[in-house]
């Protein structure tokens, strides 16, 4: 278990720097960009997660029935 975690570890250190390039990211398209490119690029990408989750929400349905 304790070289499980030391591995895990290990590779797992840059997973905080993720959602801090995608931030400055997102800050740069926002200051770049247009008001309504911003405005159709927040729709879509807001919208992925909500399509995803009815997706995962139908397919637990499907396989709790069976």
């Amino acid at each position: 278990m304790r070289d499980m975690m030391q591995v895990c570890r290990k590779r797992c250190r840059w997973c905080p720097l993720i959602p801090l390039i995608f931030g400055v990211i997102l800050f740069l398209l926002g200051y770049f960009l247009d008001a309504e490119t911003v405005r159709t690029l927040w729709l879509v990408f807001s919208c992925l997660p909500i399509f995803m989750g009815l997706m995962a929400l139908i397919m637990m349905s499907t396989m709790f029935k069976e």
